[in-house]
């Protein structure tokens, strides 16, 4: 499955299967703490991070000196979104819904549990894979009106959060 790397400009790179960026033919050379030279091919970049991915593989880089926001997305997503599906849908400030027809396999919270941005609130097992899904945001959660082994349609109400006001 190939990898893509997305940029805010619209731009994508896309890798072929089973090109890794970190292990392949790209030449990592480290210039100090998250800074590297990068040979890919005939070209060089000097690629310096500045802010870590999140749980949706968005990330922070400076290139050649050119501050840039982009996104890497594994082949998984990359084919679930092919197929009008994603691994994490944020239905909106309060709720996450199901992104997809699925079965539950594990719920790993509970209502009134304060929950990070990127945390694993459950599991939902489609088209034979198992799928975290994450917390979109940070926040308290107001109710889980679900059961393990409870078949979901896609945009079921999966976990709700507690009012910011």
């Amino acid at each position: 499955m190939e990898t893509e790397i997305r940029f805010a400009d619209g731009n994508v790179v896309k890798l072929a299967p089973g090109v890794d960026p970190v292990s392949s033919e790209w030449i990592w050379t480290p210039q100090g703490p998250g800074v590297y030279d990068v040979r890919i091919g005939a070209t060089n970049v000097r690629a310096e991070l500045l802010q870590a991915p999140d749980a949706q593989g968005n990330i922070r880089v400076r290139l050649n000196g050119v501050e840039q926001s982009l996104q890497v997305v594994d082949g998984r997503a990359v084919l679930l979104e092919r197929m009008g599906m994603t691994l994490v849908e944020d239905a909106g400030q309060d709720r996450v819904e199901a992104p997809m027809p699925g079965k539950v396999l594990s719920i790993n919270v509970a209502a009134g549990d304060e929950v990070a941005e990127g945390d694993a609130l459950l599991v939902l097992e489609a088209m034979k894979m198992e799928n975290v899904i994450r917390a979109p945001r940070a926040g308290v959660l107001a109710d889980i009106s679900l059961i393990a082994g409870q078949a979901v349609e896609k945009g079921a109400l999966l976990v709700a959060y507690e009012s910011e006001s």
